[in-house]
This record gives C-alpha cells, sequence and structure tokens, in this order.
C-alpha cells in the first residue's frame, strides 16, 4: 500500500481484467452492473494465484454467462485519472489488463447478482457513455497493438 504524493489517504494497487468479447456479427458484450446503475464491458478482480487470461476468462464466465477463447492483451491502464476510486474497503488505483476475446459457446446469462442483464452492442452504439472503456474497445478492435497508459 502506497500513499501518492499530495494524496491524504494510502491507495492500493489492484490488478484487475476488462473483457472486449465480440460476436460473430462483430458487437461488443455488454453486462448491465446494479451497484453502478450502467452498462459496462464484463471485468473484475484478478484472484490470487490466477494468471490474467485465466482472470478475464473466468470474469466473462460468470458475468455474462459466456465461454472465450484466444484472449488477446491489447491494452494495459493504470492512469490515476481514470483509474483511481474510492471503494468500501479504501482507496483503489486499478490496474486494467483489457483484453479482446472470442465469444465461442455458452449462453449470454447474468449471473443475477454483480449483473442483471447480458447483451451485445454494435460498437459505439451503447446504451450509455463507457468512459473511459470506450476508447478501449476501439483500440482493442483496430488491432494496433499494446497501449500502455
Amino acid at each position: 500500500m502506497t500513499t501518492p504524493t499530495g494524496a491524504s489517504q494510502p491507495l492500493d494497487l489492484v490488478p484487475a481484467v476488462v473483457a472486449v468479447v465480440l460476436d460473430g456479427e462483430g458487437r461488443v458484450c455488454l453486462v448491465r452492473d446494479e451497484k453502478r446503475d450502467r452498462w459496462t464491458l464484463p471485468m473484475g478482480r484478478v484472484d490470487p494465484g490466477e494468471s490474467v487470461r485465466e482472470a478475464v476468462v473466468r470474469e466473462v464466465r460468470e458475468e455474462a454467462g459466456l465461454v472465450v477463447t484466444g484472449p488477446e492483451l491489447t491494452g494495459v491502464y493504470t492512469d490515476p485519472a481514470t483509474q483511481v476510486f474510492d471503494t468500501p474497503d479504501g482507496r483503489k488505483q486499478f490496474l486494467a489488463h483489457v483484453f479482446r476475446c472470442e465469444w465461442v459457446d455458452g449462453d449470454p446469462e447474468p449471473d443475477g447478482d454483480e449483473t442483471t442483464a447480458v447483451d451485445f452492442f454494435a460498437v459505439g452504439d451503447y446504451p450509455n457513455d463507457l468512459e473511459p472503456s470506450d476508447d478501449w474497445v476501439v483500440h482493442a478492435l483496430d488491432g494496433d497493438g499494446v497501449e500502455v497508459t
């Protein structure tokens, strides 16, 4: 745990994964996150003893009911301007690993706890702003290497 210069509270760095899951028509999977009252990409923390690739596959299965293949790392994001949050257990800076994945099996089904709906949307035609992850989707789809911020 560290306290950044000028910060009054300690800040924990938390490894996390974000999935840009595509269906056969090139649409992007979003899940309805009831805590945030908005649609988001499937995402979550990396569990101890788990690789980031294992974590992204698990999170998509848990939150969306989908089996994905070929997780390809497209970005790593740590910018404090977009990745620091106050949570019930303190301030967290997320180290977000974004992966592009292909949906190969399973029926879209929310977990009923963290997520209450799953749907696919045309790129850019989302029910709400995905900031900052809308830029992550664009980068994940352009196939232009791994972006790091």
